[in-house]
C-alpha cells in the first residue's frame, strides 16, 4: 500500500514543505521495497534518497531540536518529547548504514528488503510522531518567522544546489495544491529556476523504480 499523501492527512500551519518532504521520503522507501528496476538502478535511487534523509534529519537536529529545547526549560513534557524525536533520530542512522552497506556490497534481494522494511517501519513511525506531536509544540514556542526560517533550511535555502535538488525531488508526486502551496512560498527567481531548470534536471536525472 502507498504510503499517506500530505493532503490526507490534518493541515499543519507552516509545514507544508516539511511534510512534502516527509511524504517524499515514504514515497522513495515505498518504492525501493518494491521495485522491479535493476540493482544499479535501485542504487542510484537509493543514494538520492539516502542523501535527502542525512540532511534532512541533520537540519532538524540543528534548527528545531536544539533551539526548542531552551524554550522548553522548566517544561518536563515537552522536553520528553524532544528526546524522544532525537532518540528516534538515533534510532534511524544505524539501519540506513546497513541498508547503505548492503548496497554497496550487493547484498541479496531478500536482505537488501528486509533491511529496506525495519527501516520504513522505523522512519514512518518517527514521521507520524513528528507530525503529529511535535511540529505542533513547535509551531506554539517558535514565532512564525522562526518556523519559515526552518522551512527555508529544511528546502535547502531558495537558490542554492540543496534547494534545486530538494524541492523538485519533494514535490514528484504531490498533489497540485501542496505544489501550489510550496512554489508560491517561493521567491519568483527561485519559482523560474524551479520550473526552468530545477524540475527538467531532476526529470532527466532520477530514473524510476
Amino acid at each position: 500500500m502507498a504510503p499517506p499523501r500530505t493532503s490526507q492527512r490534518a493541515a499543519q500551519p507552516g509545514w507544508t514543505m516539511m511534510t512534502a518532504i516527509h511524504d517524499a521520503l515514504r514515497r522513495d522507501l515505498d518504492q525501493l521495497i518494491h521495485t522491479t528496476a535493476s540493482r544499479p538502478t535501485a542504487r542510484v535511487r537509493w543514494g538520492v534518497f539516502r542523501g535527502h534523509l542525512q540532511y534532512h534529519l541533520a537540519t532538524e537536529d540543528a534548527l528545531m531540536w536544539r533551539p526548542a529545547r531552551a524554550r522548553l526549560a522548566g517544561d518536563p513534557h515537552g522536553q520528553a518529547l524532544l528526546d524522544a524525536m532525537q532518540d528516534e533520530h538515533q534510532l534511524i542512522g544505524p539501519l540506513q548504514a546497513l541498508t547503505d552497506d548492503a548496497f554497496a556490497m550487493n547484498a541479496d534481494s531478500s536482505r537488501l528488503a528486509l533491511l529496506l522494511t525495519r527501516l520504513q517501519t522505523r522512519l514512518i513511525s518517527h514521521l507520524a510522531h513528528e507530525e503529529a506531536d511535535a511540529l505542533p509544540l513547535i509551531s506554539q514556542v517558535m514565532t512564525p518567522p522562526e518556523v519559515r526560517q526552518i522551512t527555508r533550511a529544511v528546502r535547502g535555502g531558495t537558490t542554492a544546489p540543496r534547494a534545486a535538488a530538494t524541492i523538485p525531488w519533494a514535490l514528484a508526486d504531490a498533489t497540485p495544491d501542496i505544489c501550489h502551496q510550496v512554489l508560491s512560498d517561493l521567491p519568483a527567481p527561485a519559482r523560474i529556476l524551479h520550473r526552468t531548470a530545477w524540475l527538467p534536471r531532476h526529470t532527466r536525472n532520477t530514473p524510476s523504480l
